[in-house]
C-alpha cells in the first residue's frame, strides 16, 4: 500500500495490523509505517517531505527554530515545522520524530481511553521510531557491507547522522560483540587550533548484549562511558593527537579484538569527532573495506605511541599491550 492515504487511514491501518499490538512499539511501529509507505530503501530529504505531505499534513521549513522541529493542530490539519537551518540529515530524523508524535496524538483522538505518552518516554519512543523508518534492515546490512561500516561514507551516502547509523549498527548485529562509540569536540574553554583530549566527550555508547560486560578493549583502550573524556595513553587520545586513524590487532593475544579508531577532521585539519568501533578480529572482513580506504596506522601495543612527538602528556603514558576482551 502507498502512502497516498490521510493520517486517518495511516492510523486505521497501524490499528488494524495484527489488531494493533505494534502501536506503543516505535521500532515495529516504524517498520508498519514502512510497509505502509513502501520505504524499501532510505529516502533522501524531499521524499521525506513528500510522503509526510501524502497524508494531508501540512509541513514546513521554518527559520524560527534554531534547531529540531515541532508539530501542532490548527483549523482542522496536523502541521509539522522543523528547523531550516538544520542540515538534511538531521531534518529527516526531526520530521519522522514529528511524525510520530503525531501518529501517537491521533490515535489518541481515534480510541477512547487510550492512553497518551508524556515526556521523557514521548520524545524517546520518537526518535527510535525515526530510526526504525529510516532505516529498512536489509537495505541498511547491504550498504555497510559496501561500506566496511563506514560511518562517514553512509552519512554521506544516505544523509542520516553518524549518531543515528552507530545506534543502528548496535541494533541490527546484536550477534556478534559488537561496540561503537562517538566522541564529539566540545571544548570548555576558549576555542584554539589544537584540541585536547579532555574536549572530547563521549556523547553515544553503543554496546550489543554479547558485549554488554565488556570494559577494557585492550591494555591501550577501555570502553569509555557515556559522558565522560577520552583516557591520556588510550587509541582515542593517540588518534586525536596525531589526527590519524589508527587500526589495533594484537598479533599475540588471541582474543582481542579488531580496534578501528578514526578522528575526523575539520577544513583546518583539526579532529571535530571521533568513532571507535571494535569488533571480534575474526570478523574483520565487516571494516575491511573502511579500512582499505582510510588506510590507518596499524598498531599492535608493542610500538611506541605513534603520536607520542604531536602529545603534550606522553611522559605520562604506558603504550604496552596487556589485554584483550575483559569481563567484569
Amino acid at each position: 500500500m502507498t502512502a497516498s492515504g490521510s493520517l486517518g487511514d495511516l492510523c486505521r491501518y497501524v490499528l488494524d495490523y495484527e489488531e494493533g499490538r505494534y502501536v506503543d512499539d516505535p521500532v515495529r511501529l516504524g517498520a508498519v509505517f514502512r510497509e505502509y509507505a513502501g520505504i524499501q530503501r532510505t529516502p533522501n530529504q524531499a521524499r521525506t517531505v513528500n510522503l509526510v505531505r501524502s497524508l494531508g499534513i501540512k509541513i514546513e521549513a521554518v527559520n524560527y527554530l534554531k534547531s529540531g522541529g515541532t508539530n501542532m493542530t490548527a483549523d482542522g490539519y496536523w502541521y509539522i515545522h522543523y528547523s531550516a537551518k538544520d542540515r538534511p540529515a538531521t531534518q529527516k530524523f526531526t520530521i519522522f520524530h514529528e511524525l510520530f508524535e503525531v501518529i501517537h496524538k491521533n490515535i489518541g483522538v481515534l480510541v477512547s481511553g487510550y492512553i497518551l505518552m508524556k515526556e521523557p518516554q514521548l520524545s524517546q519512543s520518537a526518535d527510535r521510531f525515526a530510526g526504525a523508518a529510516l532505516i529498512p534492515p536489509g537495505f541498511f546490512i547491504n550498504q555497510v557491507g559496501m561500506t566496511g561500516c563506514d560511518l562517514v561514507k553512509l552519512s554521506e551516502d544516505l544523509e542520516l547522522s553518524h549518531q543515528c547509523l552507530l545506534i543502528a549498527l548496535g541494533q541490527h548485529f546484536v550477534d556478534i560483540p559488537f561496540i561503537g562509540v562517538l566522541y564529539e569536540y566540545r571544548p570548555t574553554g576558549v576555542i584554539g587550533a589544537n584540541a585536547e583530549i579532555g574536549d572530547f566527550v563521549a556523547t553515544v555508547v553503543v554496546k550489543t548484549p554479547r558485549a554488554r560486560r565488556i570494559r577494557d578493549l585492550c591494555g591501550l583502550q577501555t570502553v569509555t562511558a557515556r559522558n565522560s573524556h577520552p583516557q591520556a595513553g588510550s587509541l582515542v587520545c593517540a588518534a586525536i593527537t596525531g589526527a590519524r586513524p589508527l587500526l589495533w590487532q594484537s598479533t599475540h593475544i588471541e582474543d582481542s579484538p579488531a580496534i578501528l579508531v578514526r578522528p575526523l577532521l575539520s577544513a583546518g585539519l583539526e579532529p571535530y569527532r571521533v568513532i571507535l568501533v571494535a569488533i571480534p578480529k575474526e570478523e574483520l572482513g565487516m571494516i575491511l573495506p573502511q579500512i582499505e580506504r582510510i588506510e590507518p596506522v596499524q598498531v599492535d601495543g608493542d610500538i611506541s605511541c605513534p603520536s607520542e612527538s604531536k602529545c603534550r602528556i606522553s611522559r605520562d603514558c604506558l603504550w604496552r599491550s596487556r589485554g584483550g576482551y575483559y569481563e567484569q
